[in-house]
C-alpha cells in the first residue's frame, strides 16, 4: 500500500478493529449473517503523518445507492446556511453571475443556501437516489463520482467549490483534488469541511473509524495534500458539527496570506502533538 496523500510506503499500525461490516448500510432481516465484512485498520504514515485506512471498500459499493439525506437534520441546514453566508459576505457579496459547485451534494441542502444568495448552483453526487431527489427539488445535480474526468466534462469555472464532509471519503483523492483545481476560478474559494483528527484523539472518538472514513486529517496533513496540487489553506475555523470539524478555506497557492485565525489553530495543533505517533 502507498500513502493516500504522499505515496510513501512507510507506515505504523495505529488501530486494528479486525473485520467489520460497512457502516450506515441498512439490511433486511433476511440479509442478516450474509453481509460482507472488510478489514478496518488505521495506519499512520511516518512521512506525511496522515492517518488513514489501509483497506478501501470500492466506492460503487459505498455510495451508488447511498440513502442518507442532509435535509432531514435541522442543525445541519442551519450550519450550511451559516457557511454559505460567511463565504458570500467575505468574498462575493457584490459579485454578479456567481456560481458554486458542491461535491457530494446529496439532496442539495447546502446548494439551497447558496441559491438563496443568488448563486448559480451545480451539484455532483454518486447516489442515484439522492441525485434524483435534488433534481426534483430544482437543484441541478449530476449523478457521478467527482474526479478530474468529471471536472473536464463540466468544463466551467466556479467562484465557490464546496465539499462538506466528503473530502475524507475519497478513493480517487488526487484526481478529485486535480478536478477542484481545474474548476476553481483564479480568485475562487474552495470550502472544505473535514473531521478533525486532533478532536478525534482528544475525545477518543473511535466510533469515527469506519469504512466510509478513509482519511483522518489535521491542518498539517491536509495542507500536504493541497500543496501537492497547487492549492493552499488560507483560513480555517473549528465547528462542533459532526462531533468536531474544521471548516477550511482554500485557494490557489500563493493567492492569499494565511489568516491570523488559521495560524493560531496551527500553533495549537503543534502544541497538542496530534501529528506525532504516541507510544
Amino acid at each position: 500500500m502507498k500513502c493516500r496523500v504522499c505515496d510513501s510506503k512507510d507506515f505504523k499500525l495505529v488501530v486494528d478493529l479486525k473485520e467489520q461490516p460497512v457502516g450506515l448500510h441498512f439490511i433486511t432481516k433476511d440479509q442478516i449473517g450474509s453481509e460482507p465484512f472488510y478489514p478496518l485498520r488505521v495506519l499512520y504514515c511516518t512521512r506525511c503523518q496522515t492517518s488513514q485506512l489501509d483497506y478501501t471498500v470500492k466506492k460503487e459499493v459505498m455510495y451508488s445507492d447511498h440513502t442518507y439525506l442532509s435535509g432531514i437534520t435541522k442543525s445541519l441546514k442551519l450550519h450550511f446556511d451559516g457557511v454559505a453566508k460567511d463565504v458570500d459576505d467575505r468574498f462575493f457579496k457584490e459579485r454578479v453571475d456567481k456560481a458554486v459547485l458542491d461535491i457530494g451534494s446529496n439532496d442539495g441542502t447546502q446548494l439551497k443556501s447558496y441559491k438563496e444568495l443568488h448563486y448559480d448552483v451545480l451539484g455532483v453526487d454518486a447516489s442515484k437516489t439522492v441525485s434524483k431527489i435534488a433534481n426534483e427539488n430544482n437543484i441541478p445535480t449530476l449523478h457521478a463520482f467527482f474526479n478530474l474526468e468529471t471536472a473536464e466534462k463540466i468544463n466551467k469555472k466556479f467562484d465557490v467549490i464546496n465539499a462538506s464532509g466528503v473530502f475524507f471519503h475519497l478513493e480517487e483523492l488526487h484526481s478529485v483534488t486535480q478536478g477542484i483545481k481545474k474548476c476553481l476560478k483564479d480568485d475562487g474559494v474552495f470550502v472544505v469541511q473535514f473531521m478533525y483528527m486532533k478532536n478525534i484523539m482528544e475525545n477518543v472518538a473511535f466510533d469515527q473509524i469506519y469504512h466510509e472514513h478513509l482519511l483522518y486529517y489535521t491542518l498539517k496533513t491536509i495542507e500536504v495534500l493541497l500543496n501537492r496540487h497547487g492549492l493552499s489553506l488560507f483560513d480555517a475555523y473549528f465547528s462542533s458539527i459532526h462531533g468536531g470539524s474544521i471548516i477550511g478555506l482554500v485557494t490557489h497557492r500563493g493567492k492569499k496570506e494565511k489568516s491570523t485565525r488559521l495560524l493560531k489553530l496551527i500553533k495549537k495543533e503543534e502544541e497538542s502533538k496530534c501529528n506525532e505517533l504516541q507510544n
